[in-house]
């Protein structure tokens, strides 16, 4: 039998050990291109909690993330970009997962769409620069989700969609120069809109479409050709927002067009009427 201070202290020893070896499982830092060369190697590679810091480059990938992990890039999207390898699948899919971050990166080249959030949860999407994708951020049966601060723009469809996604909070975005909507919410309830720009949309700025109890407070909704869109849903609060559709812009040109019509119309007449004396 061990004396009680050696098994005291073997007991300590033993905790420390074990409680290092811990630490380093759950918050192990991963550096790509250094320990993988592609971001999807990292992924598979990770463990739940662990960081991967994306480092300046282009990189050609298509990740799949399926456990609570954090991509940042090392220094801001205007350095690590990351571009659809298949075109045909989301850059980021984000798939039965809770508690990812994706931040400070370039997303392009998706034909379906730069972030694709499936059955997802308790997700931050921040400080990204997401273009030129069929779609920018898709989220589909995902709630209490935190979007935010992210460029959204020049995307073939939508900027940001939401089918059947509720609870979640779009703050700060710029979901605008899109080639159908800014931000469209589809079935989808209690969600905050915030502060986001959502402005020189093709079609619509903001829709919502067979969803309730929704807040949009304070968005930039400017020259779409139709602002903000509520259709079939109900409860929806709406505080200071600015909207100023391009019909706004488009009507006084047109009301002056038809004045200068109307003068000329006018002017030979009198021209007629007097030349006929």
């Amino acid at each position: 039998m061990l004396p009680l201070k050696f098994s005291a202290a073997f007991i300590c020893a033993a905790a420390l050990i074990t409680g290092m070896a811990g630490a380093n499982l759950h918050a192990a830092v991963i550096h790509v291109p250094y320990n993988y060369k592609n971001i999807q190697d990292a992924v598979s590679n990770s463990q739940p909690a662990d960081t991967i810091i994306v480092h300046k480059g282009d990189y050609k990938d298509n990740i799949i993330v399926e456990k609570s992990i954090t991509i940042r890039s090392s220094e801001g999207f205007d350095t690590a970009a990351v571009k659809a390898l298949n075109p045909s699948n989301p850059v980021f899919r984000i798939s039965n997962a809770s508690g990812v971050i994706i931040s400070g990166l370039t997303i392009t080249g998706s034909g379906m769409s730069g972030i694709y959030l499936q059955n997802s949860h308790n997700t931050a999407i921040s400080d990204n620069r997401i273009v030129k994708n069929e779609s920018g951020i898709l989220l589909y049966s995902s709630n209490n989700n935190t979007i935010s601060n992210n460029i959204v723009k020049s995307n073939e469809q939508y900027g940001i969609y939401l089918e059947s996604s509720n609870n979640n909070t779009l703050k700060g975005n710029t979901a605008d120069s899109n080639k159908d909507k800014g931000i469209f919410l589809s079935l989808s309830n209690h969600n905050n809109l915030a502060n986001n720009s959502a402005s020189l949309n093709t079609w619509n700025g903001i829709i919502l479409w067979a969803s309730h109890n929704n807040t949009l407070k304070e968005n930039s909704i400017l020259r779409n050709t139709y602002g903000l869109v509520i259709s079939d849903s109900e409860e929806t609060t709406l505080i200071d927002n600015t909207v100023w559709s391009n019909i706004y812009i488009i009507l006084p040109a047109i009301l002056v067009y038809i004045g200068i019509i109307f003068f000329f119309i006018q002017k030979r007449i009198f021209s007629f009427i007097y030349s006929e004396k």
